[in-house]
């Protein structure tokens, strides 16, 4: 009832077209960092638009702080009553949130973050859950977040270098030392010599054990590095060097003699010997083997950073530009192009949807509003889960998503003219976004090109080896239409960070929209802290994720609730509930797979039920009058009952006065039925019997009154008079028997008086079933 109760009360404070974006807002999207009840902590981060914003509740100090611009820009409250803050509303307690919405305005609502304290505490927290659950990766990122401030910044950067080297994660160590100048950390890293020593000396030793793409990684981290840092001042092993440059292992030769020739006018001079490594270096040699590497890469696809980074080599080398750059500008056309073809086949799909599942095309009359602009969408198509889906596709956001970039409308041009009537010709940036990326290129959109994402999957079969199911080190991802394709794919998931998935993987191709997936739990970064890829290890079935889901593995959600499972495991929802919510999820319109999800969830509610029975029994007989029909579920007493219209509400409520446990709750129930059925065949009471359905009681314990019932309706049928007044038949009282209501609904008997002609219907259908009609005189009634 509190759910119900909390929702009034933000509509009331907020709006319903707010409570209602908030619903729609992704669960994943949210992390909850902090949550303590009594008095009321919580701290949450929030991405959206590839924006991370934080969001803490304080009771204690009677503080919400929120940095969104919405929070930031309105100065009444509930103005910033933003579909973040109303989310975490719906994500926490609803009791614990009506207490807070009911004084609301004892809260401080505010911005202001001194010294970045309250973000940094946040990424600090997140960060130590993360290491807590062996997840180091994804811990250091939050550690590196959670240095903001530089006055207390140092404890922070020791710890980041310390737990970095301690797991070996030197990918890490060293694209921090490269970003500490950007951050203007500089100054503090100058006193971490020993450490960074350490870090090269383990690095030099595990060159091996990286792929080729991660050397390049961390050379280029080094660059950085040493653009600051003097190199000279570092203690190399000069007998390092001269095994890595001798190695016959390509990655250690290219990493030590790189370093030499980059380095030689700060290494030599401090110690000659170093020369001696320069003039042992083959040249030649390792030229050839270099761009063999180079033209491999290109004929593996593979990607185009991977590319620039070895290209940023070749001077050092001496590789001349005719070697390579030829080949190297077609690749990079070619990738563009395949960039190109992954956009168009996104826009298939989309227009596939379009089709369908009836989007109409509109004119949203778009109005410039800055570098945006704001659409006004057609009610009817704003009602369509599938339109709703399309244009948060093309980069609508916003409440009631209208509000786009005009850059998202150019790169989306030749979807975004499919849907809207509107004419673009008086957009003339849309047309500059448009030539900037497609250039003079048309292309018309055919929806069957869409149909492969749309396929049902053929992986998605079940008994999987449950080592998945349990392995702490793999998680569950539903892989969704990318807004934005990145490295070549049309999928990708959004949570914590915008996830991808390894184009190296042999899956990578296979992947659609709505695929449930066990991946690898520790992604890798790709573009800043945000975009990262991970490793597919296999497809699922319904049946494998929701079993997963209930073992605790974790997940990315989106579109199937799985997160429903652990709210139900966890005893913070019903199952009918959850029940009610996948049923009537409006999603389940244009997801392909949603009815066989909504299928095998079904299957892992009746058996938490079965084996919680007890438990359900008892939040259910807390409110019988509302849950009257999941008592009826629970107790398997739906098909027993099938054809009999009672008030069970009463029934039940009646007999929980006199038994407050399961125990032959069933066999009781259906005794007062018993009695209920009897009374009303004693009663005599006119149309008593339309509570009871022949039919469909047929299967049912209660058939055995049938006869009686019959009798009964003939007898009150054939003894009800209609009077004759006149040339017309009063049928007021014999459309209050079964058979006469019956009779009257089928001929649409509307007024109590009726013709000649009529009431000769009447009689043809009563002599059908053997009935008679009673007809009185009484010409001098008016």
């Amino acid at each position: 009832m509190s759910d119900l109760q909390l929702e009034q009360k933000i509509i009331e404070k907020f709006g319903k077209k707010k409570l209602e974006k908030a619903k729609e807002f992704p669960n994943n999207n949210l992390t909850l960092v902090l949550y303590e009840r009594d008095p009321l902590k919580v701290r949450s981060i929030i991405l959206e638009n590839e924006r991370e914003f934080h969001l803490i509740i304080d009771e204690e100090k009677g503080e919400i702080y929120h940095d969104c611009p919405t929070f930031l820009i309105y100065s009444e409250p509930e103005e910033k009553g933003c579909i973040h803050l109303i989310k975490l509303f719906l994500t926490i307690e609803a009791s614990l949130s009506l207490d807070i919405l009911n004084h609301f305005e004892r809260f401080n609502l505010t911005s202001e973050d001194f010294g970045s304290n309250k973000k940094s505490t946040n990424y600090l927290l997140l960060a130590q859950e993360c290491f807590n659950s062996d997840n180091d990766v994804e811990g250091l990122s939050y550690l590196n977040k959670a240095i903001i401030s530089h006055t207390k910044c140092e404890p922070l950067i020791e710890q980041y270098l310390e737990k970095a080297l301690q797991g070996d994660f030197l990918i890490e160590f060293f694209e921090f030392l490269s970003s500490a100048y950007e951050n203007e950390l500089d100054q503090f890293i100058q006193g971490y010599k020993k450490i960074i020593q350490k870090a090269l000396r383990a690095l030099n030793s595990s060159i091996k054990d990286y792929s080729y793409f991660n050397i390049l990684k961390i050379i280029e981290s080094l660059d950085k590095f040493f653009n600051y840092y003097d190199i000279a001042s570092l203690d190399f092993s000069f007998e390092d060097f001269l095994c890595l440059t001798r190695s016959k292992d390509f990655k250690e030769r290219y990493f030590g003699s790189y370093f030499i020739l980059k380095y030689e006018n700060k290494l030599i001079p401090r110690n000659h010997r170093y020369e001696k490594i320069r003039e042992e270096i083959n040249y030649q040699e390792l030229k050839t083997q270099i761009l063999a590497r180079f033209f491999s890469e290109i004929d593996n696809l593979c990607m185009l950073d991977k590319l620039k980074m070895m290209r940023k080599h070749f001077d050092i080398f001496n590789i001349p530009k005719e070697k390579y750059m030829e080949s190297y500008e077609a690749y990079k056309k070619e990738i563009k192009e395949l960039e190109k073809k992954i956009y168009l086949k996104k826009f298939a799909f989309l227009k596939l949807l379009m089709k369908k599942y009836d989007v109409k095309k509109t004119k949203v009359n778009f109005r410039k509003k800055r570098n945006m602009y704001v659409a006004s969408h057609q009610k009817e198509n704003l009602e369509n889960p599938a339109y709703l889906y399309i244009i948060r596709k093309i980069g609508f956001f916003g409440l009631n998503d209208a509000t786009i970039k005009s850059s998202d409308l150019g790169i989306n041009y030749f979807i975004i003219r499919e849907l809207f009537l509107d004419d673009f010709t008086k957009m003339p940036d849309i047309f500059y976004y448009k030539n900037q990326y497609w250039a003079e290129e048309d292309y018309e959109i055919d929806a069957q090109d869409g149909l492969s994402l749309l396929r049902s999957s053929k992986d998605y079969t079940s008994n999987i080896d449950q080592k998945y199911v349990k392995n702490k080190e793999i998680s569950l991802i539903e892989w969704d239409l990318a807004e934005k394709p990145r490295q070549g794919s049309i999928v990708n998931a959004s949570g914590a960070q915008i996830i991808i998935p390894d184009q190296n993987n042999p899956l990578f191709h296979d992947l659609k929209p709505f695929d449930l997936c066990y991946i690898q739990k520790n992604p890798v970064k790709i573009k800043g802290d945000l975009i990262k890829s991970v490793n597919v290890i296999s497809k699922c079935s319904f049946k494998d994720a929701i079993e997963s889901v209930s073992e605790g593995i974790s997940f990315i959600e989106g579109f199937y609730p799985l997160s429903l499972i652990r709210q139900i495991i966890n005893k913070k929802i019903s199952p009918f509930r959850a029940n009610e919510i996948v049923s009537k999820n409006p999603n389940m319109q244009f997801v392909p797979q949603f009815n066989r999800f909504k299928k095998a969830f079904r299957s892992f509610l009746f058996e938490y039920i079965n084996n919680n029975r007890e438990y359900v029994f008892n939040e259910l007989k807390k409110n019988p009058e509302e849950n009257t029909k999941q008592i009826i579920i629970l107790f398997n007493l739906t098909n027993e009952i099938a054809g009999l219209e009672l008030n069970y509400s009463e029934m039940i409520k009646n007999l929980l006065n006199t038994q407050t446990d399961s125990k032959n709750f069933r066999s009781n129930f259906l005794n007062r039925v018993h009695s209920k059925i009897k009374s009303i065949l004693s009663s005599n009471k006119v149309g008593a019997t339309m509570v009871f359905d022949l039919k469909k009681m047929k299967h049912t314990p209660f058939i055995k009154y049938s006869k009686k019932i019959i009798s009964i309706r003939k007898k009150e049928f054939e003894t009800t008079q209609i009077l004759k007044i006149y040339d017309e038949f009063d049928i007021s009282e014999i459309k209050k028997t079964y058979y006469g209501e019956k009779f009257s609904r089928i001929l649409n008997l509307n007024k109590d008086r009726i013709s000649g002609n009529t009431l000769k219907k009447v009689q043809d259908f009563a002599s059908k079933l053997n009935l008679k009609v009673n007809i009185k005189n009484n010409d001098d009634k008016k």
